[in-house]
């Protein structure tokens, strides 16, 4: 039980890490050059690349040697992908039908992405090389 709540720890920190890297980019391109969508996805996409980097460093840490360095990245930035469409439709419901603000409503898509997107790497991305299971 210990090892599964310091997985979580790390990967609830992995999160934040990435999220704040996310956000200072946006805040601080979006005042320096205006377009906030564009530095809005200058910053996701940084986000995401120092996600992939702790995630497969302090969370993922089981042996992937069986997926090239690209594919690993490729499905990480897939999974990303997939976090940004449950955000958009979970900020769109949450403003337009349930009348909620943009801070709930974008609050209400990072508990779900962090979950889904917690399994979906756990099981699709980082997966242990079937050579080295012990059915394997």
């Amino acid at each position: 039980m210990r090892a599964k709540a310091e997985h979580l720890l790390r990967y609830t920190g992995t999160n934040i890490v990435s999220t704040v890297v996310d956000y200072t980019l946006l805040l601080t391109l979006t005042h320096l050059f205006g377009m906030p969508v564009v530095q809005s996805v200058i910053g996701y996409s940084a986000g995401v690349i120092v996600n992939y980097l702790l995630s497969k460093r302090y969370v993922f840490t089981v042996d992937t040697s069986h997926k090239s360095q690209h594919r690993l990245f490729m499905e990480f930035v897939g999974t990303g992908f997939i976090g940004l469409l449950i955000t958009a439709v979970v900020v769109w419901f949450g403003v337009h039908v349930l009348k909620l603000s943009a801070v709930e409503s974008k609050t209400a898509a990072l508990l779900l992405c962090f979950i889904a997107l917690y399994f979906a790497r756990r099981h699709i991305v980082f997966t242990a090389n079937p050579a080295n299971s012990p059915a394997g």
